[in-house]
């Protein structure tokens, strides 16, 4: 789950920075979308990392190297400079539907019925992000 929290983290930062640096029509819109994204993400975090204390203990919540792993999940993300902000929503779709892979592979290698739903609520809310995004994009 530890994989899960790491990405979290990175879809809540790249989603606020997203939410700051959209410009052009439709403006409104897209700030509201990914102000939204960011809040749903950083809560998300906040459960993982809670469950994951929970279960294996305040060890397994290393904020030092969450981050340094996040830095490096960044690197690849759309930033200053982005002259569409469907570059943003791109981006933002492959990471949802990344989080929902990583879901599946975390349910599949098997966690209690609790984590189970705790995660498929996650999957959930993503997929109807995935459907906003593609019609956001088409």
């Amino acid at each position: 789950m530890r994989d899960i929290l790491v990405h979290l983290r990175t879809m809540q930062m790249f989603a606020q920075t997203a939410h700051h640096l959209v410009a052009r029509g439709p403006f409104h819109s897209d700030h509201a979308f990914f102000g939204d994204a960011y809040e749903a993400a950083a809560d998300a975090y906040d459960s993982v990392a809670e469950r994951i204390i929970g279960l294996m203990g305040e060890e397994a919540l290393k904020p030092q190297t969450i981050l340094l792993e996040v830095n490096e999940k960044l690197k690849m993300a759309p930033s200053t400079g982005v002259k569409e902000n469907k570059l943003f929503y791109q981006f933002q779709l492959m990471m949802e539907q990344e989080l929902c892979k990583k879901i599946s592979m975390a349910i599949a290698a098997g966690v209690s019925p609790g984590t189970e739903q705790m995660l498929g609520d996650l999957c959930d809310k993503s997929e109807v992000r995935q459907y906003k995004i593609k019609q956001r994009i088409k």
